[in-house]
């Protein structure tokens, strides 16, 4: 298959076409499709077309028939960057399309390229009302998604970061609860701070490689003192930092993804800023991210994540919010695995941040569902429900047993890998993080008991809706995709194992390393 592959060009055209498809198909849709349903607020009914939530899915399947062309000409036992294609851009400074993917980034791309169509079939009727607008946003966003995992340029992958924010901004202000506005607000000043910052890094970063370049592989050789390692890594970081959510840069994260409709709480919680971090701020900058300072605070902070995002999620009463202080302490175990520095570790986070995003999703499709029947997310307000929506709840009590790691299950090869690597260096801390798994049991045992056991005490709960044929397609396919990584992840890990190998070699003894790694104080 992948002779024919290579035979027919894909390589050569595939990921161009990831990225230029989504964003003609948002015009198209946009201009073409139509509201299902008339929206109060418009001054005319919805014209004749077609529907627009069916032309997005429609791109959508493309883009991810796209992404499976990408993963089967993909060839794990190569090193360095496949599928790659460079074209002249902005040439007076250096600037150019240049793109590619390698075993950090191809899963990252299959992830979002499945996971955005399943999601918007998912939640088919979360949004009614201006619908094409919605689909068009929702289409710029997957483009940008995809560009900041495919692009090898600093300033093109710039673009590509804010394709994607300023879709997610609008789509949370305008099709997000009521009252959301404060939400809208907090992430798009939050992350907007993070990106000025970052855009200031690449110029100076360009300057001081004689202006001629922007390209990740000709950038990462340029000789820089500790010094402006430490700027620009605090730089890159601020924004990589503030997009995971990492404590205390998360408290916009759980406003914006209760608000927000279904797909896009979905797409806030895909690990972005954590691939970043491995992609660009630590091989750029490894003596930054080794330096025994930074690299302790960054591991504490993480090991903070964990058991803060636990103990919060237990707290909650609302399922939305549950669901993203989990995804909080997730992000804690990746980043963990990040600044381990173990090829484990890395390799842990790597497959964590796939699995998170396949659980997360799985988990905020079921509470969108939820949503829609009941128009409440607050768990108190269901209880019992499991003799009524039996579909419902077995799908729900696999996907929060993913979500707490239970061996089986796609969540444990990860978090195992990163407790282990991160063991082979920094013991105290990886005792410290392990016991985050017992309160993720705690939190996802207790949701389930409030949701489903707890005395049926509601009438209109009586009378909930099972899922219908296209709920269960859409969470069958993700129950397989959790049990089959549970199982056999082997087909991940051998794809990100020479990425991961070439990160940790770098970052040890690349041309900006420091001399030895040094140690974390807390291991003393």
């Amino acid at each position: 298959m992948q002779q024919m592959l290579l035979s027919l060009g894909v390589d050569q055209w595939v990921l161009p076409a990831m990225l230029l498809w989504p964003i003609l198909a948002a015009l198209a849709v946009r201009l073409v499709g139509r509201d299902v349903v008339a929206d109060p607020a418009a001054a005319v009914a919805p014209t004749g077309g077609p529907d627009a939530r069916v032309l997005t899915l429609g791109a959508l399947m493309v883009e991810a028939l796209l992404a499976l062309l990408l993963w089967g000409v993909y060839d794990p036992a190569q090193r360095g960057w496949q599928a790659r294609v460079d074209l002249p851009w902005l040439t007076d400074i250096g600037a150019t399309i240049s793109l590619g993917v390698d075993g950090l980034s191809l899963p990252m791309v299959l992830l979002t390229a499945l996971v955005v169509p399943l999601s918007l079939l998912g939640s088919w009727n979360n949004v009614r009302v201006r619908t094409p607008a919605f689909g068009a946003l929702a289409l710029l966003l997957t483009s940008g998604l995809v560009g900041v995992f495919v692009t090898l340029d600093l300033l093109l992958f710039y673009l590509a970061w804010e394709l994607m924010l300023i879709p997610t901004y609008l789509l949370v202000g305008i099709w997000g609860a009521a009252g959301t506005s404060r939400a809208s607000l907090r992430y798009v000043l939050f992350t907007l701070v993070g990106s000025l910052l970052m855009l200031v890094a690449i110029v100076v970063l360009w300057n001081l490689g004689g202006g001629t370049t922007l390209h990740l592989d000709a950038l990462r050789v340029i000789a820089l003192s500790p010094k402006t390692q430490l700027l620009m890594f605090g730089a890159f970081f601020a924004a990589f930092g503030v997009k995971s959510a990492l404590v205390p840069f998360h408290t916009w994260l759980p406003d914006a993804q209760s608000a927000a409709p279904t797909l896009v709480s979905i797409t806030l919680g895909l690990k972005v800023g954590a691939y970043a971090i491995l992609r660009f701020a630590i091989p750029l900058f490894p003596a930054a991210a080794t330096n025994e300072q930074v690299r302790s605070i960054i591991l504490v902070l993480s090991v903070i994540a964990i058991l803060y995002g636990a103990l919060l999620a237990m707290a909650q009463t609302d399922f939305k919010r549950m669901i993203s202080y989990s995804s909080i302490s997730h992000l804690g175990f990746i980043m963990l695995g990040c600044f381990a520095l173990t090829q484990q570790s890395v390799q842990g986070a790597v497959l964590s941040i796939v699995n998170s995003g396949i659980s997360t999703s799985a988990l905020f499709l079921l509470a969108g569902m939820l949503e829609d029947r009941t128009g409440s997310t607050e768990m108190n307000s269901y209880g019992g429900i499991a003799k009524v929506v039996p579909w419902f709840s077995v799908m729900l009590t696999l996907v929060m047993l993913s979500s707490v790691a239970l061996p089986g299950t796609n969540g444990f090869v990860g978090e195992f890998l990163v407790l282990i690597g991160t063991y082979a260096e920094l013991p105290l801390l990886a005792v410290i993080a392990t016991s985050g798994v017992i309160f993720a049991a705690a939190y996802g045992m207790r949701a389930l008991q409030r949701v489903l056991f707890e005395p049926l005490d509601a009438a209109r709960n009586g009378a909930l809706a099972d899922l219908d044929g296209r709920e269960k397609f859409v969470m069958t396919a993700f129950a397989a995709v959790i049990l089959y990584l549970g199982v056999m992840p082997q087909p991940l890990l051998r794809r990100a194992e020479r990425a991961t190998q070439d990160l940790v070699e770098a970052v040890r003894f690349g041309p900006n390393a420091p001399a030895q790694l040094p140690p974390v104080s807390l291991n003393r």
